[in-house]
């Protein structure tokens, strides 16, 4: 109860943030059922977090790269999309033009990237639950394009692996959603 009132005001925060205006609408979207703990799982605030997997809560990116729907792979450009990961386990980030906020939890054991060769190994399990977005227009058709790609792929995250100090989104069968550099 006290995370869907953290989550309800953190949208409330966005709204404000946006202006608040009656053009502004903010959309729930919750992860893919395979991605989401069963419902006898309680979330918790801290995100669980192995001894051998690099830490991930209190880092923050910017997405260079990413999959479009075709399979290709494109750089972001014209606009800064960002992903930071709280220590207690709340994800925040802009999508290009609108913000967005979720929980996040990690699970099992972390997987080093060692043979050169992505495996859907790699990395560790991480979930991202309740994923909340404003809807603001942006002034740029293309940017709003991009920007429901990368909010496409976030719902179909369910992994990440650090890879050469980048991060690297992957959905559950391990196939590349995006890159992003430290910021």
């Amino acid at each position: 109860m006290i995370r869907l009132l953290g989550l309800i005001g953190a949208s409330v925060m966005l709204l404000t943030a946006c202006g608040g205006s009656s053009s502004v609408a903010t959309t729930e979207q919750t992860a893919q059922p395979s991605a989401t703990p069963p419902p006898s799982t309680t979330v918790t605030s801290e995100p669980a977090q192995t001894d051998d997997a690099p830490e991930l809560g209190g880092t923050s990116w910017s997405v260079v790269s990413y999959r479009l729907p075709n399979g290709s792979i494109t750089n972001v450009w014209k606009t800064d999309v960002t992903i930071s990961f709280a220590a207690d386990g709340t994800l925040t980030g802009s999508a290009g033009c609108n913000d967005y906020v979720a929980t996040w939890v990690v699970s099992g054991p972390y997987d080093d990237f060692e043979s050169g060769v992505p495996d859907p190994n790699d990395g560790q399990g991480l979930t991202f639950v309740s994923l909340f977005w404003t809807e603001v227009s942006c002034d740029d058709e293309s940017i709003m394009e991009q920007e429901a790609e990368i909010l496409d792929l976030l719902q179909q995250g369910a992994r990440w692996v650090l890879i050469r100090e980048s991060f690297h989104l992957r959905n559950g069968d391990g196939s590349f959603l995006f890159e992003a550099a430290a910021q």
